[in-house]
């Protein structure tokens, strides 16, 4: 990277997305969806695959923009701007690690020699150096999540992306990963996903060592904020309901003081308490009851940044 472009990529955001909708395989976003982070570390949490796929080329953006560090998304691997670390992808596996991180630097910049230092390096950054021989076909998960963070890093990248690093890990497994996502972030900014965390867990709190929190639900972007903010006892629901009196059972929240968001599906709503209170699900169950309405489906949402 110039020294031009090192000084834009330092003032601009670390996350911009402006009226973005994406074309994927397995998903479209088919609301706009616009955010801006100047964070150091940003966590994404929900369903990002999507936006992810923009830095495989897997998906595409059918309008609007995604920018990071001022670098359009879809660009910004190949400009040298940021690392990537795609979850769970197909590997070389007769490739050794040490062999497959010198060909990755090589690729990037060409030099022989700087590979061979630069694979040295990240071995011994993220501890790897006692499987440097071992065939990548070899590798437990977690050894191959280790191995994408430090190919993500590879070549110093301004920023890092880690597509969730610790999917599908057990406790021991995604503690040690983690650790290695706080030495990532400890040279770069790093945005990271995480898909639904539960409490406690690794995942909860690698969250809680995060800047800023992007929470998406069902292509919405549902909160964000400090993780304390975005975390704090839950008082928002997502309901269905079955049943004749709809209507009815919805003015009966109202005068509750509850506040509800009609969802694009018929009986489908966000359902906001007034406080914080534990009892909001014996609220609308109760509610629901009175009315002779069939609930199908009753989920805790997560709190509303600020």
């Amino acid at each position: 990277m110039n020294s031009e472009a090192a000084v834009q990529s330092d003032s601009a955001p670390t996350l911009e997305l402006r009226e973005l909708v994406l074309r994927a395989p397995n998903a479209s976003w088919t609301a706009p969806l616009s955010l801006r982070s100047e964070a150091q570390r940003v966590a994404l949490v929900g369903d990002w695959e999507p936006l992810f796929q923009v830095l495989s080329r897997r998906a595409e953006l059918a309008s609007g923009s995604a920018k990071s560090l001022g670098c359009e998304l879809d660009s910004a691997v190949f400009s040298g701007i940021l690392g990537f670390s795609a979850c769970d992808v197909p590997l070389p596996g007769a490739f050794t690690v040490t062999e497959y991180l010198e060909h990755a630097a090589r690729l990037s910049h060409g030099s022989a020699s700087r590979a061979v230092r630069d694979a040295k390096y990240a071995l011994e950054r993220y501890g790897l150096s006692a499987i440097a021989k071992r065939k990548l076909g070899e590798l437990a998960l977690y050894l191959q999540r280790a191995l994408g963070i430090a190919l993500a890093t590879l070549t110093t990248p301004a920023v890092v992306w880690l597509e969730a690093p610790l999917r599908g890990l057990d406790a021991p497994s995604a503690e040690y990963i983690a650790r290695l996502c706080h030495e990532a972030a400890a040279h770069a900014r790093v945005v990271l996903s995480v898909e639904r965390p539960s409490s406690p867990s690794p995942e909860r709190t690698l969250l809680d060592s995060c800047d800023e929190l992007f929470v998406l639900e069902r292509g919405s972007l549902v909160a964000h904020g400090a993780p304390s903010a975005v975390f704090r006892p839950l008082s928002r629901y997502s309901l269905r309901v079955k049943g004749p009196r709809i209507s009815d059972f919805c003015e009966a929240l109202a005068r509750a003081g509850l506040l509800l968001s009609a969802r694009a599906e018929p009986g489908c709503f966000q359902v906001e308490l007034p406080g914080s209170s534990g009892e909001g699900a014996d609220v609308l169950l109760d509610t629901a009851l009175d009315h002779g309405l069939i609930v199908l489906e009753l989920e805790p949402l997560f709190a509303v940044g600020t």
